[in-house]
């Protein structure tokens, strides 16, 4: 940390190191202004790791450039070289309050896993960790050894961090830790595809960058702990099957989701400045994590906008729309095609694969980070990053324009603000997104094969439609809409219950009629026969004897609005009658006594 120490922040970092080397409220939680310059003194924060889950946002790696109350570390030059440091903590910044980026609070925490840039990283939600792996040492920093790392949040913006053990190690051993790799994630696995090694990465290689470009796909089971390295050999039509520095993100279509790759740059195994081609949006490539096949689609554009520039270095973020739509938003980057570092955000909407663009720019930035946030899902946080340093297109930079690095888009309106909210609603498509969707758009698309066009389309779902919001043109028509469907389906279904409801009484008062006319007819015509029929009824008087009886004549019985009718006059004592109460029941069992 580079002009930043003093006698007092010395005896703090000896007392803490003395004490465990925390300074804990019980969650490992420590302050450090180092590493928390505050609004004033932030200057920018490139390659950060930012995660969201459990309501905090946690930010990690990179390194971090500042100001010493309000002065430049090494000039006063707005636009110049500035000198930075590794992030030696993990910060958290809490996500149930609102902020602005002038007003945002981070805290640090403790961390002793290495430190590093341009780390992969993945989130397991069900635990609240998230993983770490790759990235580069920073400055001349010697490169750790080849480690995965976990960070075990607590819910309270604190946690820690851990190494896990490697089950198979051998399996391990074998891979490279990689730089610039796309990586994305499923609920249980983790995916690197490509990236580059380097003296940098891996203390064996001497080559130092762009050194050697990966081929293959990476992936880690978070269960099971299980590493694969997958061929690539249908990725890409060069053949190459590299990529360094582009997106992948997981999108929920296809019976086993699939991973969309995009972006970046490819080159032969022994990269060159030269050699290195940044890629063309007009075909993106998808990969079944089950089947584990490859697949490519042609892009489109609308409104006469162009696809993204070839570019490297952009944050993305995806976001499930309500009318069965995915939409990608694309942020920033360097492009060698346009000569510049971007501040265009690019959305992608499937399953159109159709781009838009949002007229609303952000500042141009490269080597930031993007993560949706609020219970709406509707706000995409874009933190850190620059605008000019090693390896992009300007060798300086100049401070972050936006407070403390932190900008907040509005995904449904396609606008930058700097403030965030907790509560905002729920994410909705663009109104250019929902308006051609709705003009039939889908039937426009030109699938690559059957095969793809069976994984994106269902015949009987509709994509797109009316909703909070629908185009400018038409929304105050789409709500009036609303209103008057709800009316409508409101009274429509007041009198399809009202008729059910009906019906049900009147099938009832039926079937108890007919059943009340039944009995009647059956007790009018019944005319019970002698039994046993013309022979004298047997009666029992003492169990075990028998009788012959004379034939009784009995009264006939007159039933309350039943016509009356004569019973035959002789032998119609047929209902056996019960023997008389004896002092000794069933004289054939033994003689003994039973309770009942």
């Amino acid at each position: 940390m580079k002009g930043l120490c003093s006698p007092l922040v010395l005896l703090v970092a000896v007392l803490g190191r003395l004490g465990g080397g925390s300074w804990a409220d019980g969650h490992s939680l420590v302050r450090r202004g180092a590493n928390i310059p505050g609004p004033e003194n932030f200057v920018r924060h490139r390659y950060p790791t930012v995660v969201a889950f459990d309501d905090y946002l946690y930010i990690d790696g990179g390194e971090l450039l500042q100001q010493v109350n309000g002065t430049e570390t090494n000039s006063t030059q707005l636009s110049q070289s500035y000198s930075s440091y590794a992030l030696n903590s993990t910060l958290s910044l809490g996500l149930n309050e609102s902020w602005t980026n002038e007003t945002a609070e981070f805290r640090s925490i403790q961390k002793t896993a290495p430190l590093l840039d341009q780390q992969i990283y993945w989130t397991d939600t069900r635990i609240n960790t998230f993983y770490t792996w790759g990235g580069k040492a920073v400055g001349s920093a010697t490169p750790p050894a080849n480690e995965l790392w976990l960070f075990n949040g607590d819910g309270t913006g604190g946690g820690a961090w851990s190494q896990v053990p490697q089950g198979d190690f051998r399996d391990f051993s074998r891979l490279r830790r990689p730089v610039g790799s796309s990586f994305t994630q499923t609920a249980h696995a983790g995916y690197a595809l490509g990236g580059q090694v380097t003296s940098e990465t891996d203390s064996s290689i001497q080559k130092a960058n762009p050194g050697y470009a990966l081929p293959g796909l990476v992936s880690y089971d978070f269960q099971t702990s299980q590493w694969t390295n997958i061929s690539t050999v249908g990725y890409q039509g060069s053949g190459y099957g590299t990529n360094l520095n582009g997106r992948a993100e997981y999108i929920p279509f296809g019976p086993n989701g699939l991973l969309l790759f995009f972006g970046g740059a490819e080159t032969p195994v022994d990269a060159t400045d030269e050699s290195i081609v940044q890629l063309l949006w007009n075909m993106l490539w998808l990969y079944d994590p089950v089947t584990g096949k490859w697949y490519n689609q042609m892009t489109t554009t609308t409104g006469g906008i162009p696809r993204p520039p070839q570019m490297e270095r952009a944050c993305s973020v995806g976001v499930e729309g309500p009318n069965n739509t995915y939409e990608i938003f694309i942020y920033g980057g360097t492009s060698d095609q346009l000569g510049v570092i971007t501040s265009d955000v690019y959305v992608l909407s499937l399953p159109g694969f159709v781009f838009f663009r949002a007229n609303s720019a952000g500042t141009p930035r490269a080597d930031h980070a993007c993560v949706v946030v609020g219970k709406g899902k509707r706000q995409m946080l874009s933190y850190g990053g620059v605008d000019g340093g090693s390896g992009l297109r300007s060798s300086t930079t100049t401070p972050d324009p936006w407070r403390q690095g932190l900008g907040i888009f509005d995904m449904t309106e396609m606008r930058w603000t700097d403030s965030y909210d907790p509560n905002a609603i729920n994410y909705e498509p663009p109104a250019d997104v929902n308006s051609w969707y709705v003009r039939g758009g889908m039937d426009k698309v030109v699938w690559s094969s059957d095969e793809v066009k069976q994984l994106f389309v269902n015949g009987t779902i509709t994509y797109g439609g009316n909703s909070n919001s629908s185009s400018t043109e038409n929304s105050d028509d789409s709500r009036s809409g609303r209103r008057i469907g709800g009316i409508v389906g409101g009274t429509v279904g007041g009198v399809i219950v009202l008729t059910a409801a009906c019906a049900g009484t009147f099938v009832l008062l039926r079937r108890r009629r007919r059943r009340q006319s039944a009995v009647s007819e059956e007790i009018s015509e019944y005319r019970p026969e002698p039994w046993p029929k013309d022979t004298p009824r047997l009666r029992s008087t003492t169990p075990g004897t028998m009788m012959t009886l004379e034939p009784t004549p009995i009264e006939p019985v007159e039933i309350s609005g039943i016509a009356r009718g004569e019973l035959p006059g002789e032998d119609v004592d047929w209902a056996y009658e019960l023997p008389v109460p004896t002092p000794r029941m069933r004289p054939e069992l033994p003689d003994r006594k039973y309770t009942f």
